[in-house]
């Protein structure tokens, strides 16, 4: 090779390295347009509470972090309700098997969920996602209609960082189960009662006219602080009706309860809170969408015809907080007629 071909081999190396200085480094970006598509957050305490899709990420370079800072009260007052106590809550293990509904028992159920310590209101780290945790004390939080708590939030990845101010915390009361009698501002009962789902086939022992949801108020009572759930009738008089009388009840598949004790006075299950386990998870329990459980009592018998009626009462219904709780159907009206004709 010649002089002259070495040196212009030597400045072409040379003037690829000077080029290279000058090659913009590939660093991630978050994109102008992204943001939060919900800036105020209302959910009922004590219940499992997941905003999903709540950031628009748009062309952001992934991934990124959140981090909520500046949580306050509303007025500017600090919030260690918020920042500083954790607490333990139930969670379904990352490794084990998922709930399916088809469990045949509390320990199997157990098992699959272990305990873990988090805050009231929190951010997930990489997706941005609020989520509002259940199983807590939440009697020294501030509520509406109160103006509540506000927050910041940054978003950074490797590239840039950016804040979204003034996001919005404003919890509502818990209702510990729904359908609900309590206000939904106040917190306060509304209502002595609750009424059933659906009533088809009953008739009243006084005069055998149809009978109708109105007839009915379903008193729901927690009463200690296990596991468990009872089921009771009463007659118009307030007199115990034996549950045997919904003489075609499923009474083993009635819910996903466990240890079933029946008297002539009640049907007690030990059940895993909340109920249904999983929101939005149907199973054979549950209603059609899985966000509540189903029970169905019913009976047959004899009309004035001579021709059978299948008669039922059927109730739909969530519990968001563990405990012994006491569902009683008082027929107020009339019993219902479960003799023939």
């Amino acid at each position: 090779m010649t002089v002259r071909k070495i040196m212009i081999c030597l400045l072409l190396v040379a003037g690829a390295a000077s080029c290279a200085k000058y090659v913009p480094e590939d660093k991630d970006s978050l994109d102008v347009d992204a943001r939060f598509t919900t800036i105020d957050y209302a959910p009922t305490l004590g219940r499992n509470t997941v905003y999903d899709g709540n950031f628009n990420f748009g062309n952001t370079s992934q991934p990124v972090t959140f981090e909520m800072v500046d949580l306050k009260r509303y007025d500017g007052q600090p919030a260690p309700e918020l920042n500083a106590d954790v607490y333990p809550v139930k969670v379904w293990k990352s490794n084990a098997e998922t709930y399916t509904g088809k469990e045949t028992s509390l320990e199997e159920i157990e098992n699959k969920r272990a305990v873990e310590y988090h805050r009231i209101f929190e951010i997930r780290k990489h997706s941005g996602q609020i989520l509002v945790w259940s199983g807590m004390d939440v009697s020294h939080l501030v509520t509406r209609p109160d103006s509540g708590y506000k927050f910041n939030v940054k978003v950074s990845n490797s590239g840039a960082s950016k804040y979204f101010y003034n996001l919005r915390f404003r919890p509502y009361k818990p209702r510990p189960y729904e359908p609900s009698n309590y206000n939904v501002e106040t917190g306060m009962i509304t209502n002595p009662a609750v009424k059933p789902t659906e009533i088809s086939g009953m008739t009243r022992q006084k005069d055998g006219l149809a009978m109708t949801a109105a007839d009915v108020d379903i008193f729901l009572t927690k009463k200690d602080t296990g596991s468990s759930i009872t089921f009771r009738f009463l007659d118009s008089a307030y007199n115990a009706l034996d549950p045997a009388l919904f003489n075609t009840t499923d009474w083993g598949q009635l819910l996903h309860g466990f240890n079933r004790q029946q008297t002539t006075g009640y049907v007690k299950y030990d059940v895993a809170y909340p109920l249904p386990l999983v929101n939005g998870f149907p199973t054979k329990y549950t209603n059609t969408s899985g966000t509540r459980a189903n029970v169905a009592f019913s009976y047959y018998r004899l009309g004035p015809t001579g021709l059978g009626v299948s008669a039922k009462l059927r109730f739909e219904f969530a519990i968001y907080e563990k405990g012994d709780w006491e569902l009683v159907f008082h027929f107020k009206n009339s019993s219902p007629r479960f003799t023939n004709y």
